[in-house]
Order: structure tokens, then C-alpha cells, then sequence
């Protein structure tokens, strides 16, 4: 396993300092397909298989071939190599992610993706001011995307922002998909408990763990 994380890495060096160039736009729909089947394995085996499990590291590393051997047919791809940097964060290989979600940026700075993955990065490594910045930048970019609005109050609340972080979880709660609500509720019972407001973050873990979560 070390051997094959210190060859990725590499990988990922070189990569970050390639010249990037221009594609046809027959390759480019090929790179754009490639990446939409990429993204859907990726949802499909977060959503099956339990983090951490041999099931899941394989799938994932299958799905990470396959973007390595894409990002070399899509050398100027921002989502590309953003779609990269999530997969490095389901890994858990954070100061990856944050190379490719940096590169990603670099390439196209309207890119919500890339700034979604350098955020969560950042965040990760405790960095919540400039982890704020990036996904309130790319909630910006996508607005009605509900599992990065959800991601967003959580770095409010990380912030201490408390009232930012209720509001926006209460955004994911009434418009967002079923399936989240639970980490909304879980949110904003934290984002309660910082505002001192005791009775309704009360509330809101019973609610949460009405969802198991």
C-alpha cells in the first residue's frame, strides 16, 4: 500500500508541473464522457460500500486508473483533475487532493468542483478560514447543489459563524435531498449549541438521530 501511495505521488508532481495544452473537441467530449462515468462510479461506490473497507479502497483505485489514464489524454481538463482531487479525499490522501484541487483552480477558476475540493482539503487540515473562502466560492458557482451547501455550513460552523451556519443548514433541510438531511439537522444542532441556543440543538439531534445519523 506505501509503495503504491509514494508512486502516486509522484504521479501527482509531475503532473501538477506538466505544460498543459490545447485538445480537439473531439477529445474533448471524449475527456467530458469519461469524467461523467468516473463521477457516477465514484457516487455509486461512496454510496455502497462502508469507508476504509478492502471493497471500497479497490473500487476507488479502479476508478482512480481510470482518471490517471484520462488526465493524460486531458491535459488542460479542469474537472478533470478536480474530479481527481475528490477522489484523492476519499482516499483520505488530503495534501493530494489539495495539489489537484489547486491545479484545477488554476485552470479554470469558475471550476465550483475545484474549489469545492480545495476547501474540503483545507478544512481538513484545519485551515477553516481559507477552507471557508474556497467553498463559498463554489457554492457560489453552484448554488442548488445541496451536499456542498451542506459541506458549506459545516465550514461556517467550523468559522464559529453560527447564525450563517443555521441558516444555510436550514436551506439544505427545506429544499435539499431527503438523504441529507439528517447531517443537516447534526449541523445545525452544533451551530445551535455555539449560539447558546441549548433547547433547539436539543431538537435538533433528536431529529438527526431520527436519520441514524
Amino acid at each position: 500500500m506505501l509503495t503504491r501511495r509514494l508512486s502516486l505521488i509522484a504521479i501527482a508532481a509531475t503532473i501538477m508541473v506538466a505544460l498543459f495544452i490545447n485538445i480537439p473537441a473531439t477529445q474533448a467530449t471524449d475527456c467530458s464522457d469519461t469524467l461523467k462515468k468516473a463521477n457516477a462510479k465514484h457516487k455509486q461506490v461512496v454510496q455502497q460500500h462502508k469507508p476504509g473497507t478492502d471493497a471500497y479502497l479497490a473500487a476507488l483505485y479502479k476508478i482512480e486508473d481510470e482518471l490517471f489514464t484520462a488526465m493524460k489524454r486531458c491535459q488542460d481538463n479542469s474537472s478533470v483533475v478536480s474530479a481527481m482531487g475528490e477522489l484523492q479525499l476519499s482516499l483520505g490522501q488530503v495534501p493530494i487532493a489539495q495539489l489537484y484541487g489547486q491545479k484545477a483552480i488554476e485552470m479554470n477558476n469558475t471550476n465550483w468542483q475545484a474549489h469545492y475540493v480545495l476547501g474540503s482539503a483545507l478544512n481538513l487540515q484545519k485551515k477553516y478560514i481559507e477552507g471557508l473562502l474556497h467553498l463559498k466560492q463554489a457554492s457560489k458557482l453552484n448554488p442548488e447543489n445541496y451536499s456542498l451547501l451542506a459541506n458549506l455550513c459545516s465550514s461556517f460552523e467550523k468559522n464559529k459563524l453560527f447564525s450563517e451556519a443555521i441558516k444555510t443548514c436550514t436551506t439544505v433541510i427545506e429544499k435539499g435531498p431527503y438523504n441529507i438531511h439528517g447531517t443537516a439537522y447534526y449541523l445545525r444542532a452544533l451551530a445551535y449549541t455555539g449560539n447558546g441556543e441549548h433547547t433547539l440543538a436539543e431538537r435538533d439531534n433528536k431529529l438527526a438521530k431520527e436519520f441514524n445519523h
